[in-house]
């Protein structure tokens, strides 16, 4: 599948795999990189060990995980429990390209009555990505392990009819 760039050149989308554990320092990788350049200059307090241990001892045990992959380099991720989206972290040379829509509309039809997030509120980027899809704000000021504030968000089809 493609799409047109903003640039008009066209651009081929990635598959979207499931999580596999030998792809866990790939992903880890970019997961931190994608992580510490949305939210600079705050950096991540957790250790690669650390991500390591939540991914593959907590997380793929909870989650369904799904990988994009464009030419078997990973690009993101997303990790989704029934309607609630606990990841989604793309590439930083990979974002605004349509990995995270496919992403969403995978998260649609898995949980097609409800979806709920949440995101940092310093990421301005990612806030604006989920309103252009259909997502509202629903809380504000939740605090989480890094100590920064968050904004809920919430996915419903009906709030799309009207």
């Amino acid at each position: 599948m493609s799409l047109t760039e903003n640039s008009g050149q066209s651009v081929n989308l990635p598959e979207l795999v499931e999580f596999r554990p030998e792809m866990a320092d790939e992903l880890i990788t970019m997961w931190r990189r994608s992580f510490n350049r949305a939210l600079a200059p705050y950096k991540d307090p957790h250790s690669f060990a650390e991500h390591r241990e939540f991914l593959l001892k907590v997380l793929i045990n909870r989650s369904d995980v799904t990988v994009a992959q464009h030419q078997e380099t990973i690009i993101g991720f997303m990790a989704q429990t029934g309607e609630n989206i606990e990841q989604l972290y793309l590439h930083v040379n990979h974002q605004s390209q349509g990995v995270g829509s496919q992403f969403i509309d995978l998260a649609k039809s898995a949980s097609p009555a409800r979806l709920h997030l949440f995101t940092f509120q310093r990421n301005l980027k990612a806030r604006r990505f989920y309103k252009k899809h259909g997502f509202r704000e629903i809380n504000y000021g939740y605090m989480n392990k890094e100590g920064l504030a968050d904004v809920e968000l919430e996915y419903l089809p009906s709030d799309q009819l009207g």
